[in-house]
């Protein structure tokens, strides 16, 4: 899986090449799921120190414009780190998921996702969840990993992705066009083994305006171009392409 998907993102890329990045790849992803457990007793300080934001101001700035914010991102670098989002901005954290099958692991990454402050909420319940906030105006900043392959039944957009043809969601999209959220990308740079460097980049400030898939496209182009510069990080074990248009 993950050397065919290397094979077909990358076709100008050498044997030796795709087997090199296949192989950070395997480093990197037994990392992070210690990484993940880590976070369990992990202190505040360690975590900040390890886990850095180059321009948390811009959500100082977004904050005091009474705006709430959408934060897209994809399964790159240490998603789970990020539970530390609470500790650097006024924000109240929910991070959206889709329940694990297996109960005990659902439960333990509930556990580490609420560590620091933040909500964790089932996809199925993040539209009322964001409403209620909403009613009791309460400024939220919510993170979608947004790279996910749709069901079966809901392949309803394609784009080219990485030179291929790719079924995407749209929900994010959908509620921030609603809801006029900000939308931020997570832009995450792995400085070293177990530090990383994140950097917020807008996609959005009016979102009501844009036009439909427009929030979608400039997501996705963004992903691109952070994998050309660094493929390693991202989760190539996923079977991204499983349907053909």
């Amino acid at each position: 899986m993950v050397i065919r998907n290397l094979k077909l993102s990358f076709p100008e890329k050498t044997q030796a090449e795709i087997t090199g990045i296949a192989k950070d790849f395997y480093k990197h992803f037994t990392d992070s799921f210690f990484e993940a457990i880590h976070l369990l007793h992990m202190s505040k300080s360690n975590l900040l120190n390890r886990y850095r934001y180059k321009n948390p101001e811009l959500l100082k700035e977004i904050y005091e414009q009474g705006k709430s914010i959408i934060l897209l991102l994809p399964h790159y670098g240490n998603w789970e780190w990020l539970a530390n989002l609470e500790l650097v901005s006024p924000y109240h954290f929910l991070a959206i998921y889709k329940p694990l099958s297996d109960k005990c692991f659902d439960k333990l990454y509930i556990r580490i996702r609420e560590g620091f402050g933040g909500e964790t909420v089932p996809m199925k319940n993040a539209y009322r969840k964001m409403m209620a906030y909403r009613n009791e105006q309460k400024q939220i900043i919510t993170f979608f990993l947004y790279d996910q392959r749709p069901l079966g039944n809901e392949l309803n957009y394609w784009i080219t992705f990485l030179n291929q043809d790719t079924p995407v969601l749209l929900g994010a999209e959908k509620i921030a066009r609603q809801t006029d959220q900000t939308v931020l990308f997570l832009k995450m740079r792995k400085v070293k083994r177990g530090n990383y460097e994140n950097e917020f980049i807008l996609i959005s400030d009016r979102p009501s305006k844009t036009n439909k898939y427009e929030i979608t496209q400039k997501y996705y182009k963004t992903l691109e171009d952070l994998l050309k510069e660094d493929p390693a990080p991202w989760l190539w074990s996923h079977d991204r392409w499983k349907y053909t248009r």
